[in-house]
């Protein structure tokens, strides 16, 4: 089965929308049928409901709010993006999807577990990712490169350490116990870090023709 569902996932500042952005000239390469979107956003409606979660103004979000916001744009995105592209057999390469919701809004913020399965359920038809990309650093490295860049999205940066240990530490945890995700070192070169990714994509035949590097 050729595996189309491609999800990025790591703390802040780890790469992700680098490494994203150099898979997809890798694609265009070789003219892979493809698109890019993102989480929460995606959809019109997703992108207003994203600004409610990333603004530092909203910081006083209660977790089940922002739980139920995530889900909103989540079930907006995959009926009018996720869904219609893989059904157009296009691989869809997606920012952030159900490993970070887990990991932010149900493990660092303390919430049941049965809150998200439930969701997940009713709300996003059980979709999980084919292959999930991990991207793996250190918070304080993370967060001081995203900080540094001036991004009005701070919200999550501005949370505490020991919030963002508990998200790397359950992404982690995730990576050992699911052969679909594939850890990388985040504090490899941008170089390493994209041949590693290609390599990995090649192996599990995202694309029938062989990815080629674009670094």
């Amino acid at each position: 089965m050729v595996e189309k569902f491609v999800t990025f996932e790591g703390g802040e500042g780890c790469g992700k929308s680098t490494q994203i952005k150099l898979l997809s000239k890798s694609l265009k390469k070789i003219g892979e049928n493809h698109i890019l979107t993102r989480e929460p956003g995606g959809t019109k409606i997703s992108e207003k409901i994203r600004n409610l979660l990333v603004k530092e103004k909203n910081q006083k979000l209660f977790p089940e709010t922002e739980l139920l916001l995530i889900y909103a744009a989540r079930h907006e995105h995959l009926k009018q993006i996720i869904m219609p592209n893989l059904k157009k057999k296009k691989i869809v390469i997606c920012d952030r999807f159900f490993y970070s919701t887990y990991s932010y809004q149900i493990i660092a913020n303390n919430l049941e577990e049965r809150k998200l399965k439930f969701l997940h359920k009713n709300f996003a038809d059980n979709i999980f990712p084919d292959i999930t990309i991990l991207i793996d650093i250190d918070p304080k490295i993370g967060i001081s490169r995203s900080l540094s860049r001036k991004n009005l999205e701070n919200r999550f940066e501005l949370k505490s350490k020991n919030f963002h240990n508990v998200v790397r530490k359950t992404y982690l945890k995730l990576s050992q116990n699911n052969s679909d995700i594939f850890k990388i070192n985040g504090n490899n070169t941008r170089q390493a870090i994209h041949k590693k990714i290609v390599d990995h994509l090649n192996n599990r035949k995202v694309s029938q023709k062989t990815l080629p590097y674009s670094v």
